[in-house]
């Protein structure tokens, strides 16, 4: 969660007014919500080591010997403050691993859904918030990846707190290139085995 935390400390969560156009929900037909403004750069940017900053310049190259992440900002307004982020990283235990870092006053009992293009919709439970927003995370699988690759949008959608569907595209533009860097990338060291309680002293 540091690292996660980290790459977001640079933008501000919310929700922005007429940013997304909302859908009620259920809706007979899903429209997805006008794409926000991105970073300059890559659309989904390799980030090793200290995260940047939020900004219109692209990402420094990655740092060697250091575990990275794929990351895709979106912005909104015009002073391009973070409305959702996603972060794809690797770990020695689950592989793949993708967070989704949303706004403030997501309704969590109603979950996220992600989707590839017009396949089936992923739902996804609302694991946790902090000062920057709420949190969901799961693994991403080889199908997943590959629908990926091969995909041109990664629909993320989940429920206000006023009980509007919302449905955020995010491009799938420069991710193959981006899986590729990520996947040479070095592994995260794999979390040290808890170590046995030392047996409790019984008086003489």
């Amino acid at each position: 969660m540091e690292t996660i935390a980290a790459l977001l400390a640079a933008g501000a969560s919310w929700m922005a007014p007429g940013a997304l156009q909302a859908q009620t929900s259920p809706a007979p037909a899903r429209t997805p919500a006008p794409a926000a403004p991105q970073a300059a750069g890559p659309a989904w940017q390799l980030v090793c080591g200290p995260a940047p900053a939020a900004s219109s310049t692209p990402a420094p190259a990655p740092a060697a010997n250091q575990p990275c992440s794929l990351v895709q900002n979106l912005l909104a307004g015009e002073q391009k403050q973070r409305l959702l982020t996603v972060i794809l990283q690797r770990t020695p235990q689950a592989g793949h691993v993708m967070t989704i870092a949303l706004p403030h006053g997501v309704l969590f009992p109603r979950g996220v859904t992600i989707q590839v293009d017009e396949a089936a919709e992923k739902p996804v439970a609302v694991q946790t918030s902090d000062q920057n927003g709420a949190y969901t995370g799961t693994p991403v699988d080889a199908a997943m990846l590959a629908a990926m690759r091969g995909g041109k949008t990664l629909k993320i959608g989940f429920t206000a707190g006023n009980g509007q569907r919302i449905v955020v595209p995010v491009t799938l533009r420069d991710f193959p290139t981006g899986l590729t860097a990520l996947d040479k990338s070095p592994l995260p060291p794999a979390p040290a085995p808890a170590q046995p309680a030392a047996p409790a002293l019984t008086p003489r």
